[in-house]
């Protein structure tokens, strides 16, 4: 009798540990699982900050690439008002020369004086459009300029974001090791 109570024991202590090893198994299939998604959630997050840095290495090529040509429009702009202020004081002198010349001959003068007039609005207005675009490209930089703080800065925020995130999974890996 003592035996069979001692195999009743020794049964009831082997069933017991078969559920607990069966719940342990239960367990670690759960945490494989878990893991298994971990990783495959950073991975997808590690491939998304490799896309954010290639966009943010083409914005940044953009930006030198607008930077160079805002650069040359600005020395062409130059070169132009250069132009227009030599132009400009040739039309001054050849203006006092003519309205000398003229000063003798009434009908010459009002003649040339006209065509004066003309040039020098031409000339305005030529000026007034060169101002109106220069303007306008300066706008359209500001603009681009803006967009690309804007994007970079969420760039930014994102990659914060997703380290924040990876450190989280990287303390949970560690402290579900334990």
């Amino acid at each position: 009798m003592k035996d069979e109570k001692g195999d009743q024991e020794k049964f009831h202590f082997i069933g017991k540990l078969v559920s607990e090893l069966h719940e342990m198994q239960v367990q670690l299939s759960d945490l494989e699982r878990t893991k298994a998604e971990f990783e495959k959630e950073i991975s997808q997050r590690i491939r998304m900050e490799e896309e954010s840095k290639k966009m943010r290495a083409s914005l940044e090529e953009q930006l030198a690439e607008s930077g160079a040509e805002l650069k040359k429009i600005t020395e062409e702009l130059r070169r132009e008002i250069g132009e227009r202020i030599r132009i400009e004081e040739e039309s001054s002198k050849m203006k006092a020369s003519l309205e000398e010349q003229l000063a003798e001959s009434g009908t010459e003068l009002k003649k040339i004086t006209e065509e004066l007039r003309c040039e020098i609005g031409e000339r305005i207005r030529i000026e007034e459009e060169s101002s109106k675009m220069r303007i306008s490209l300066e706008e359209q930089l500001a603009e681009s300029r803006a967009e690309l703080k804007r994007i970079v800065e969420e760039r930014q925020r994102e990659v914060q974001e997703w380290k924040q995130a990876l450190d989280n999974v990287r303390d949970r890996l560690i402290s579900s090791k334990f």
